[in-house]
């Protein structure tokens, strides 16, 4: 392992899109508890800087399933990465390697069908509910060596630290009793006499994303039935395109007002009304769809 983590750059982003599928509502109270690993935590080392991306997705399968991994998942992964996206020396994105590992995991375990989700990390309310679940969440961060004194300190990262950065690494983001860790990549290493491919992150996600430590989403691996691939996909997209009507009604609607007031045009005024109450009856209608669509998708969730 190289000890000047400061060279460490395996991830560019989160690389999310505008097409990810998003955990939200009746999704996330519906999400199944897992079991908590009471023995231990798997932890993994991986082989150089730019493997994290992977490391990450695959830990979290790993505690997901809680099941152990072999050397031999991790070379399958690394070498299906190469065919994919990556090019040797160069590092990528979270969300690539975790649509990767997730194939890669069906195609070895046929009977373990999984899909995964976007989650806003300036969301602490749904990261808390995702972690006090027991679900590791694939994330990265931006480091420093003021991070680095941080955490070598007494093995808790206590402060908001900001730019400039000098790294950028995922790991799994992890909940136990109340707090959330980081279960990083490099089992064995020490500092300060003390172990810490686990610390503790104490401020708020968002008060690190807000400084620029924390990238911008972390993505959530669940279990879902065999059988609902297709259907999964379906309404996750049509939940996709409610919110990007969602989104632009609310655009239009305060337009509309400020239309009105600037015509005297009596009849492009009752058409603008017009149009405006459909807007509205659209966003009441979209709110109860997108809510029933949560209530579907949630069914598809495995325990």
């Amino acid at each position: 392992m190289d000890e000047n983590l400061e060279t460490i750059n395996g991830c560019l982003g989160d690389g999310h899109t505008d097409k990810d599928w998003k955990i939200t509502g009746e999704m996330l109270d519906e999400l199944p508890e897992l079991e908590i690993q009471d023995q231990k935590i798997f932890e993994y080392n991986q082989g150089s800087s730019p493997d994290c991306t992977l490391y990450s997705a695959l830990g979290a399968l790993s505690d997901l399933f809680n099941r152990e991994l072999t050397p031999e998942h991790f070379e399958e992964a690394n070498e299906e990465s190469f065919k994919r996206w990556r090019v040797p020396g160069e590092w990528r994105y979270t969300k690539e390697a975790v649509d990767c590992s997730c194939d890669l995991w069906m195609k070895r375990f046929p009977e373990d069908k999984v899909a995964y989700y976007r989650i806003s990390n300036y969301d602490d309310e749904t990261i808390k509910k995702v972690i006090d679940k027991n679900y590791s969440l694939c994330t990265s961060f931006n480091g420093n060596s003021a991070f680095i004194k941080d955490r070598k300190e007494d093995g808790k990262i206590d402060e908001v630290h900001g730019w400039p950065f000098s790294y950028w690494h995922a790991v799994c983001l992890i909940g136990r009793e109340d707090k959330k860790f980081v279960k990083d990549n490099y089992k064995g290493r020490k500092e300060n006499w003390r172990y810490t491919n686990i610390y503790e992150i104490v401020p708020d996600i968002s008060a690190l994303r807000k400084n620029a430590c924390r990238q911008f989403f972390s993505y959530l691996i669940v279990k879902v039935k065999d059988e609902a691939e297709e259907d999964i996909k379906r309404l996750n997209n049509m939940k996709n395109l409610i919110e990007k009507i969602e989104e632009h009604s609310e655009e239009l609607i305060p337009l509309d007002s400020q239309m009105r007031e600037s015509t005297h045009d009596e009849e492009y005024q009752k058409q603008l009304h017009v149009v405006n109450e459909a807007l509205r009856k659209l966003k009441i209608m979209n709110e109860k769809k997108k809510t029933d669509i949560e209530r579907e998708l949630a069914k598809y969730f495995k325990k």
